[in-house]
């Protein structure tokens, strides 16, 4: 049952959440909690130290378990989770990738920034949010200046992997009901390709009249990025027949 709310203050509340999300497993450290309401919602925002050996895989099933932990103190909270590796300047290369990418003209803002070294290098995965009314072309060459003065920062990032998504899908309000057929029908349609292993975190947004649909798909990890692709468009044309008030279909395409 979700711990009480009632009179508690923002800092008692992130108190209760750091002591949460510090009890989960592989986490080493939680810091930089913070806490505002926002309207009738909370916005949770934290900075979270992993082991530095952790795939980028992993880390986001990491992440995913905190955000589930929160919810479980605050429902219906907006939650922010930047990781980075145990021992590595707490914050301060985030601080640095964060400043960077906000500062490239047309970048909305980015936030779940998450930082990991494999075999010795830095890798950073985030989500760079920007105008809805852009073109794919635009958006791409606003993550593309992004990557550009990261490398040329000479951080010693090896890897950079941006998630694009609209500033208005981010403020955008969740379906809290509904859906429940939606996502019935995603995760069989989805069971058509055998290349998909498993879909996960399915969001369902509602922005106007139309719906936006966020899936996470786990690929066999050894057909090619062009085979993933095509398999996930023709995911995206099943969906879309079936539901054509479908304005918009998101495939985040991971590993198995």
């Amino acid at each position: 049952m979700p711990i009480p709310l009632v009179e508690r203050s923002p800092k008692e509340i992130a108190q209760i959440i750091k002591a949460r999300v510090e009890a989960t497993k592989d986490v080493r450290s939680c810091h930089q909690v913070s806490v505002r309401i926002t309207g009738k919602r909370f916005d949770v925002d934290m900075h979270v130290s992993l082991d530095s050996n952790l795939r980028f895989e992993d880390v986001h099933k990491i992440a995913s378990n905190i955000e589930r932990e929160v919810k479980s103190v605050v429902p219906n909270a907006r939650v922010t989770v930047h990781t980075e590796p145990l021992g590595y300047g707490r914050g301060e290369l985030r601080t640095l990738v964060k400043e960077v990418a906000e500062g490239v003209p047309s970048s909305r803002g980015v936030h779940n920034i998450h930082i990991q070294k494999i075999n010795g290098k830095l890798c950073v995965d985030l989500h760079l949010e920007v105008s809805a009314n852009m073109t794919v072309k635009q958006a791409h060459e606003v993550s593309d200046q992004i990557e550009k003065r990261l490398r040329a920062a000479k951080l010693d990032i090896s890897e950079i992997t941006i998630h694009m998504e609209s500033a208005l899908d981010r403020i955008s309000r969740e379906l809290n009901r509904g859906g429940t057929e939606l996502k019935w029908y995603i995760e069989h349609a989805a069971k058509r390709f055998p290349e998909i292993k498993t879909v996960h975190g399915i969001k369902i947004r509602k922005i106007g009249e139309s719906l936006h649909v966020v899936i996470r798909c786990h690929f066999d990890p050894n057909i090619s990025v062009k085979q993933a692709h095509e398999t996930s468009s023709n995911l995206e044309k099943a969906i879309k027949s079936a539901y054509p008030n479908i304005d918009r279909i998101d495939v985040h395409e991971e590993p198995a």
